[in-house]
């Protein structure tokens, strides 16, 4: 058996240097390209070693192939899967979208040493990156956080959130909570673009998860994870306070209306001043031309956006109201229809005011363009001046305001009418299209629209109800017509029905209650508290029965438990079932006269009413004569007389001086809460809280 040849040995086809590197090699001779290209000593002789070095001396008769750290993306790059340039303290591409630029920190990364004094010597800044175990047992990342992102310049911030949880809470936002009107302002595809070119703000991004959280379900534990990102998010807002921009302003809207939800009013009130601030800076409240259609009418919802939340805020008072007079300050149209938003259809709508009637007297129909976002803008404005008159003639009445009251009552109320009377077939409330709407994302503005438009009518009538806290005093109703009072008051328990009847039907829904605003609830509250009015006041007489009330009032309570969450909410709720358990409770006056002094008579005491009484039932000759429908603010004249009001006597308690002094109070808490939005003085719907002289002290801002 003849033995078998010997194997020629082969060439060598991968240089020594990549086969120490262990990456491919071309096998060019004399030098591959690898080594080339990285300016590597390049052998084919396998008789000579390799010895990866940091320093330059190395062995003799050894290639040396310095050692290289892979390059670090940032964290905003590594997360949007984009290319890098890994330079410090900014790679180009944080640079270039204005973002804040952080890297993994690395578990040999330590502390510079003596950083303070060089950075003062030197004049230069040093990104330190420290590992995860010198933030101590304090720091919780939480399960739905990147475990990559350390703090810098000494101070815990909050890791970015994980990109699936950012995906899910947009997908949610927009399923569910985008069809409020106070957040129509965001453009599903323009922020899905920004968020995936990773120039998205982070403090938008961060407003968006808190929000969605509270109001739709991301999952467990999501909800106090969302807290977090909304005081991250304020905290963002308020540290760039002098550098206002469209994305910082959306997400402190977002914050804004979380913190109403969350009950935390005093914080809501200050945050809304400077958002309006931050709107004024920005322009918002006029048209800019110059930029693409989506630009123009994502800025107008915005405004639109914080003027119904500083309307809600205001509750008809002026003097708390940033944008009282909508009218002048608001150079804006309103906003046009979802659909056209959507698709960027470039559309012309309306103003706030509506269009005067023709020469027949008839009001030209709504256009197709405008939608129910406008609806909603717009009956927001007629209600704030609903609460204006109202506020005015329940403070503190003169005969003259007494006698211009059932005019101003019937002005609004046909401006009101005429409001439903515009409305196209398919927009009015009946069960069909209430069904129709059964699975759409815009079931929850057609309902609020037509909620609100019962309850302006019932803020309208409700000061002519004896025993609300938000009645005009006995003596002015005394005064009033008799027959005036009784219609007035019908009409506030025929709309409170009506409203309750709403409720029933929207429950009787295949598909869930919509997400709503905290509105719902308190136009629930408010409509319970009508019914149970008429029925310990009226009885019988109005139709009203033990049974049927208490049904009613369930309704209500079940409609606020299914459509809104949050804290104040839950207040609401709870308002709802004393009101149930325990009834109404009247005001009784201590005063059986009521008597204002000075407001009623003249200055000899004698009665300068007119003839025939206050309050007779305006004829028609009347109320054209006072330019109806749509009369001007200027004509109803509403602005605050306090030429009668008596000064508010000072305290007599000061903090640790007698007498009186310069800081009296000034270690006072500031709590804008209870008074305007909780129990019976929900400031949306009553004006209890007027009676302040002060705001009360308490235990601080929220």
């Amino acid at each position: 058996m003849s033995a078998s040849p010997r194997p020629q040995k082969r060439t060598a086809g991968t240089c020594v240097t990549c086969r120490a590197r262990k990456v491919r090699c071309d096998g060019r001779r004399a030098i591959c390209t690898n080594c080339e290209r990285l300016g590597f000593a390049c052998s084919y002789d396998e008789s000579v070693g390799v010895e990866v070095v940091q320093v330059e001396t190395h062995m003799p008769n050894a290639i040396a192939v310095p050692r290289r750290r892979a390059r670090q993306a940032c964290l905003n790059c590594h997360a949007k899967k984009a290319r890098c340039s890994g330079s410090m303290p900014k790679c180009d591409r944080c640079q270039l979208h204005g973002l804040e630029c952080l890297y993994r920190p690395g578990k040999r990364s330590l502390p510079l040493p003596n950083t303070a004094a060089g950075g003062a010597a030197g004049g230069s800044t040093d990104v330190v990156m420290r590992d995860e175990s010198d933030l101590g047992a304090g720091y919780d990342q939480g399960p739905f956080t990147n475990s990559t992102s350390s703090p810098t310049g000494g101070t815990l911030e909050m890791p970015e959130p994980e990109e699936s949880l950012a995906l899910r809470a947009f997908d949610e936002f927009f399923s569910h909570v985008h069809h409020i009107p106070m957040f129509s302002f965001m453009h599903r595809a323009s922020l899905m673009e920004r968020y995936h070119a990773g120039s998205l703000d982070r403090s938008l991004l961060l407003a968006l998860i808190g929000i969605t959280s509270l109001l739709a379900d991301l999952g467990p534990g999501t909800e106090e994870y969302g807290e977090k990102c909304i005081d991250e998010a304020a905290s963002l807002c308020l540290a760039e306070l002098e550098r206002p921009s469209i994305l910082r302003l959306q997400a402190l809207v977002i914050v804004v209306k979380y913190r109403i939800l969350s009950k935390r009013f005093s914080s809501a009130f200050m945050l809304h001043a400077i958002a309006s601030r931050f709107a004024t800076a920005l322009r918002l409240n006029q048209e800019n031309p110059n930029l693409c259609f989506l630009a123009r009418e994502s800025r107008r919802r915005l405004m639109w956006s914080i003027y119904m939340t500083d309307s809600a805020l205001a509750g008809g008072q002026p003097d708390f109201a940033l944008w009282a007079d909508a009218e002048r300050q608001i150079r804006i149209q309103l906003p046009c229809n979802e659909r056209h938003f959507e698709f960027d259809l470039p559309e012309v709508t309306e103003p706030l005011l509506p269009p005067s009637p023709g020469p027949d007297g008839t009001v030209p129909p709504l256009p197709d363009m405008v939608g129910f976002m406008a609806l909603h803008v717009r009956i927001h404005w007629m209600r704030s001046r609903v609460l204006q008159c109202t506020t005015k003639a329940t403070t503190v009445p003169s005969a003259e305001e007494l006698a211009a009251l059932p005019i101003q009552c019937a002005t609004l109320a046909a401006e009101l009418q005429a409001f439903e009377s515009r409305l196209p077939l398919s927009f009015r409330w009946s069960e069909g299209n209430l069904r129709l709407r059964t699975y759409s994302p815009r079931l929850g503005i057609f309902v609020m629209t037509h909620v609100w438009w019962r309850q302006c009518h019932i803020d309208l009538y409700r000061v002519f109800l004896a025993g609300l806290k938000e009645a005009l005093p006995p003596v002015a109703l005394a005064q009033l017509d008799p027959q005036f009072v009784a219609q007035s008051r019908q009409r506030c328990y025929e709309h409170a029905r009506a409203m309750a009847d709403m409720f029933a039907q929207v429950l009787s829904l295949s598909s869930s209650a919509p997400v709503t605003d905290i509105d719902l609830p308190g136009c629930a509250l408010q409509c319970a508290r009508m019914l149970y009015h008429g029925l310990q006041t009226a009885g019988g007489e109005m139709g009203f029965f033990a049974e049927g009330v208490q049904e009613l009032a369930a309704v209500c309570l079940r409609a606020a438990r299914q459509t809104t969450a949050g804290a104040a909410c839950v207040s609401i709720q709870a308002d709802i079932e004393k009101l149930i358990a325990q009834g109404l409770q009247l005001v009784s006056a201590s005063d059986p006269s009521g008597a204002v002094p000075g407001a009623m008579h003249g200055s000899e005491g004698s009665s300068i009413l007119p003839p025939g009484g206050i309050g007779s039932i305006p004829s028609s000759s009347q109320i054209a004569g006072h330019g109806m429908p749509s009369m001007s603010m200027d004509a109803l004249d509403l602005s605050a007389d306090m030429a009668g009001v008596a000064p508010v006597a000072p305290s007599n308690v000061s903090a640790g001086t007698s007498g009186s002094n310069a800081f009296e109070e000034a270690i006072d808490g500031f709590s804008f809460g209870p008074e305007m939005f909780a129990t019976d003085a929900w400031a949306n719907f009553s004006v209890d809280w007027l009676n302040m002289g002060n705001f009360p002290p308490g235990g601080g801002a929220n």
